[in-house]
């Protein structure tokens, strides 16, 4: 049941996830092979996506669109942990939305209703090269592997997706899957390339074409056994500037379950794929790479073990990459730092950092919470314009302008380079902890006084909570062993939560009927805060 629970990312279908069944003539060759593409690490940096993106079940194919929107699926639990009850009907696939802004990615929510029906599992997407058509995966609930995959499209129109239509039955043929489409256009036709388990092809799950043109579908063609094997081929993703089509496959030359690889071609006539190498392969299973423009970087998912959940191999994570290429032009090197770690910390302090009104976890009487500063501050971010809007309310004229720009200042050199602050106060914190020393951190926590003296103060909890997460999230947990003990050096936490000021005479922005003021002004704003304001290095 464990190698079945590894792939319900893929398509909710049946998986050989064995090594592939092939015999070579010469194994040694083979081995050898196999050998040079683990030794061969490709000049690529591969970081793991957030927590609150990976989730401890399954996310993949994410995609990241020109508006910075990030759009990506997840195959979850609606109750319970157990395995046994993976593919019952309390799963929920469901296509989610994200931004990425300039302090990393907002929290994610779910597209609307008419995509994510419940009646079905929504997952495996694409869109046309305009965005404003959506081609997506839904299969019907049931006990895996009985499940049936279709392809439906929906159309953006007046701001929201249209009530999605399954594609034809020349596509979607019946009582088998189809599934992870990838939308092509050229000047005078579409392709539309598949993965289908239909008859007709070279065995297993194939990947399949069709030529779209005029409004109508052509049959569709296998593309053939240069790149289907009798084993597995899935997760198709074509760059047409450079004609290369990516997939991954089970059963091609590969170190692990399943690899990417790469081949130049066309429809159905294919030069011999290539393994795309470490990072990108693992001895687990990697799939669904994606590149967004210049093609330098992208997203790809893998169930490779990471620092958060370490010997996860049921469910996939989303990871970034960036091809880490050298420069053509000399830098100059760097004149050598003679400031100490101890005294770069110091110099770094106090650190302000700002949140939107009663985040995190609004409405909570926590005194924590699993959310980190990274995330808060993104989904802060994400709302510049909406603030700048609501500070300008009904001024007009040279005044609206000014409180726009006013805001503006804010967000860029408080919000913003507050974070950036924290970022490099989190580098040499790692520098200075690394090297076995004790640091302890005072946070102090506040909140606007919009609420009650004991709700502020729990808020001004769950903030320095969010700023302790951040920490120990910090480049996928390296932090994290210095909090709980495992390595020498500690990281201990004095948190102080100030709440509001006491005894403070009302003022128009504490009150929240006037929202320009109380939720959306500058003043009400620099309120809602934390403070890093001393350490203690041992």
């Amino acid at each position: 049941m464990r190698k079945l629970i590894t792939f319900c990312w893929f398509s909710i279908v049946s998986f050989n996830l064995v090594w592939p069944q092939l015999v070579p003539q010469d194994v040694q060759f083979r081995l050898d092979q196999i050998k040079y593409i683990k030794e061969t690490v490709q000049p690529v940096i591969v970081t793991p996506l957030p927590s609150y993106i990976n989730t401890p079940y399954s996310e993949f194919r994410g995609e990241l669109l020109p508006d910075s929107t990030f759009i990506y699926s997840s195959f979850s639990s609606m109750e319970g942990t157990g395995y046994s009850t993976l593919f019952s009907a309390y799963r929920l696939g469901r296509i989610y939305s994200s931004r990425l802004t300039e302090s990393g990615y907002t929290s994610p929510s779910p597209l609307n209703s008419k995509i994510n029906s419940k009646k079905y599992y929504n997952i495996n997407f694409c869109f046309d090269k305009s965005k404003k058509r959506l081609f997506f995966t839904r299969c019907s609930k049931g006990v895996y592997p009985e499940l049936k995959c279709t392809i439906w499209q929906s159309d953006w129109q007046e701001g929201n997706w249209s009530k999605p239509t399954p594609l034809p039955p020349i596509i979607n043929a019946p009582h088998k899957n189809t599934t992870q489409p990838c939308w092509v256009e050229y000047p005078n036709y579409e392709v539309l390339y598949f993965v289908s388990n239909r008859p007709g092809g070279v065995g297993g799950l194939d990947i399949w074409y069709s030529i779209h043109k005029d409004g109508e579908f052509q049959q569709p063609v296998n593309l053939g056994p240069t790149i289907n094997t009798t084993g597995d081929e899935v997760t198709p993703f074509y760059d047409s500037e450079n004609r290369i089509l990516y997939f991954s496959s089970d059963e091609h030359l590969g170190i692990g379950g399943y690899d990417i690889f790469y081949a130049y071609g066309a429809l159905n006539e294919w030069e011999e794929p290539t393994n795309m190498g470490v990072p990108f392969n693992s001895e687990y299973n990697d799939a669904y790479l994606t590149f967004y423009q210049p093609l330098q970087s992208g997203y790809f998912s893998s169930n490779r073990p990471s620092n958060v959940f370490v010997n996860r191999e049921c469910c996939s994570d989303i990871y970034h990459f960036e091809w880490d290429l050298p420069s053509d032009t000399l830098i100059a090197e760097e004149p050598q730092d003679t400031v100490t770690i101890e005294e770069k910390l110091w110099q770094l302090l106090p650190i302000t950092l700002y949140f939107d009104n009663d985040q995190p976890d609004p409405k909570s009487n926590k005194t924590s919470t699993n959310q980190n500063y990274q995330q808060t501050v993104s989904d802060y971010i994400a709302k510049k314009e909406l603030f700048m809007t609501q500070y300008a309310g009904s001024l007009s004229g040279s005044e609206a302008s000014e409180a726009r720009r006013e805001m503006e200042i804010f967000f860029r050199d408080s919000i913003k380079g507050g974070y950036e602050q924290l970022l490099l106060f989190t580098k040499a914190l790692a520098q200075a902890v690394e090297s076995g020393k004790n640091i302890e951190i005072t946070i102090h926590g506040y909140a606007s006084p919009l609420h009650k003296s004991e709700y502020n103060l729990k808020l001004s909890s769950r903030r320095i909570a969010s700023v302790i997460n951040f920490l120990k999230a910090y480049q996928d947990g390296l932090l994290l062993p210095y909090f709980d003990g495992s390595k020498p050096g500690r990281i201990t936490v004095v948190e102080v939560p100030m709440g509001s000021e006491v005894g403070k005479r009302k003022r128009i922005e504490d009150r929240l009927s006037h929202k320009r003021e109380s939720v959306y002004g500058i003043a009400a704003s620099k309120e809602r805060k934390i403070k890093i304001i001393a350490i203690e290095i041992e």
